[in-house]
């Protein structure tokens, strides 16, 4: 009897220690993985380059989750379109539909419009950017030509890896 006792103690104390390993094994995982993860994520496209795979992101950062800014050029367009479709061809007609279009909308939310229609295209001044589809993480890496967002982290988690040494583990 006393050996049973003896061996089931030993037996919970190999599987206390397993379990610590385990846990200390998953939490350094969690830690190196979650290292890879980019803090933010901006995505400057077009309405003819639509970017996909946001949400996957998402999900599969779990508490990683990096702040993703979705910028489209074609904003500016799309504001001037509201405002210009259909105008009648008389310029103080015009000048009247579009005061009346803008009254609608109201002048401060029109501000904020523009100002957010103008950011895709000062992003890309400020980061010497010259072409789209670019998906820009944490200020200092740029992936170029890829609209699926999920495969862009995936490159960059990649290149994290190769950049820290650090294993990234699906």
């Amino acid at each position: 009897m006393n050996n049973l006792k003896g061996d089931a103690a030993l037996n919970l104390t190999i599987k206390s220690v397993l379990f610590t390993m385990c846990c200390t094994s998953v939490f350094q995982y969690a830690w190196a993985d979650a290292a890879l993860w980019p803090e933010s994520v901006i995505v400057v496209t077009s309405s003819q380059r639509p970017i996909s795979n946001v949400d996957k992101v998402l999900v599969y950062a779990g508490s990683s989750q990096p702040d993703i800014q979705v910028l489209n050029l074609d904003s500016v367009t799309d504001i001037e379109k509201r405002l210009g479709d259909g105008l009648p061809i008389d310029p103080e007609q015009a000048r009247a539909t579009v005061d009346q279009r803008i009254a609608r909308i109201g002048r401060s939310q029109l501000d904020a419009d523009l100002r957010a229609a103008y950011l895709p295209l000062g992003t890309m001044m400020v980061y010497g950017l010259d072409r789209y589809p670019v998906i820009i993480f944490d200020q200092q890496a740029v992936i170029y030509g890829v609209t699926d967002v999920a495969q862009a982290v995936d490159q960059y988690r990649q290149w994290r890896e190769d950049q820290q040494g650090v294993a990234v583990h699906e």
